[in-house]
């Protein structure tokens, strides 16, 4: 994988070089979104030095005590708050926090753990669409568009969507993997397990859960204080590793998804070159030509309908922070330049799109790569078409309800 994103990057910069527009060292640097990597690296380090106190597997434990033994109550349980925490946190952050659990759960009941490793990611992406700051595509839209639409509008707006979409979600996952795995029997002795996982090392899990708990308060405080996730979480593995000895802080780096870094290194240099090249600004031209095509009684609401599948099927395959940048200039653009489109509906479009497109395939949002990377390292290899077959489908069923409901909005008058 990170080798196949470092060839296409390759690739880019070739067919750049070609052109003789081979950009600098220092500007093809400047294509990596260093947010993105402070933010991985830094909570992979705290999540880390939590493995090393056991406590993922003493809170699979208990989730699983809760469940009453029962796998698609585990399941559904999980997937609510996997969306919640998805919609408060960013996902690529509850992605590290929730795999460890998942992975410890499944192998302390013998249970394959890839359906729930790929559902995470998925729900995910569902969740976090509910805020400004669920997924990375609408946090890097907060800035160009903060003059327009706030925190609060992008949970009265885009919260209901996902409310709604989350059932129908649920239900597909429950008829693509079946009564065969939700019907698995599990019989386990609850005390054994509680005997076999407990708290290792209870003064690391003190130091580790404060720090971690400071950065989920700062994190949910971003609405008020803008500080950036990626100091957040860098500040927070800085000072749990200054309190830490040194096995620890080796063994935090040893434990580090350098891969998973690497491939996103290549991957933002592979997506921006793209644009560089003018593929993505290709895309965005022909939407504004076909919008400005259509009468304008029937302008906005075709716009928003174009802009929101085009958002989701491009960024299932182009990585949606890319896209999602370069597309909030062009909505902008058109809404100042195109008679009868207001901007508000057309964000609306751009973020439902945009993240919900993400679960298309395994490249297509940040979370999902970081799902297979923990699958990996877990010895769990989850494949691009094992992903694609329950993402895409899943993709378009949340798409279309979503687009529903936008129409619906649109014609109450509810989007601005």
């Amino acid at each position: 994988r990170t080798l196949a994103a470092f060839l296409g990057a390759a690739g880019v910069l070739f067919l750049l070089g070609l052109e003789h527009r081979l950009p600098e060292i220092s500007t093809i640097i400047g294509w990596m979104d260093h947010g993105t990597l402070a933010l991985l690296w830094g909570m992979m380090i705290i999540v880390a030095l939590l493995s090393r106190t056991g406590v993922f597997e003493w809170a699979a434990v208990r989730v699983f005590q809760a469940s009453g033994a029962n796998m698609w109550k585990l399941f559904w349980m999980l997937m609510i708050f996997d969306c919640i925490l998805s919609a408060f946190l960013d996902n690529v952050t509850t992605m590290l926090l929730l795999s460890p659990v998942v992975i410890s759960l499944c192998k302390a009941i013998d249970v394959q753990p890839k359906p729930m490793l790929i559902s995470l990611a998925l729900f995910g992406n569902i969740g976090g669409t509910a805020t400004m700051m669920g997924t990375l595509p609408t946090s890097s839209s907060e800035t160009p568009l903060s003059d327009y639409i706030t925190f609060m509008d992008f949970l009265v707006i885009l919260g209901p969507g996902v409310l709604i979409m989350f059932p129908f979600a649920l239900a597909f996952a429950r008829w693509y993997y079946g009564n065969e795995y939700f019907s698995t029997d599990i019989s386990c002795d609850i005390d054994k397990l509680k005997a076999n996982y407990p708290i290792r090392e209870p003064r690391l899990l003190i130091k580790a859960s404060a720090v971690l708990f400071a950065c989920i308060v700062m994190f949910f405080l971003h609405p008020v204080t803008h500080l950036d996730p990626a100091y957040i979480a860098c500040f927070g593995a800085c000072l749990l590793l200054l309190l830490c000895g040194h096995h620890e802080f080796e063994y935090a780096l040893e434990k580090v998804e350098w891969d998973s870094l690497l491939f996103f290194a290549g991957l933002f240099v592979f997506t921006e070159g793209v644009a560089e090249l003018g593929l993505l600004g290709e895309i965005a031209d022909l939407i504004s030509k076909l919008i400005k095509s259509i009468p304008k009684d029937a302008r906005q609401m075709s716009a928003n309908i174009i802009l929101h599948w085009v958002s989701a099927c491009v960024s299932a395959f182009v990585d949606n922070i890319p896209f999602t940048t370069t597309m909030i200039p062009v909505i902008k653009r058109m809404t100042e330049n195109v008679e009868g489109l207001k901007l508000e509906p057309l964000a609306w479009s751009l973020a439902f799109g945009a993240d919900l497109g993400g679960m298309g395939t395994l490249i297509g949002a940040s979370d999902n790569v970081v799902m297979a990377g923990i699958a990996q390292e877990a010895g769990y290899h989850v494949s691009f078409m094992e992903f694609f077959k329950i993402g895409w489908p899943m993709m378009c069923i949340c798409a279309s309800i979503s687009c529903v409901y936008m129409i619906i909005l649109e014609s109450a008058g509810a989007l601005g």
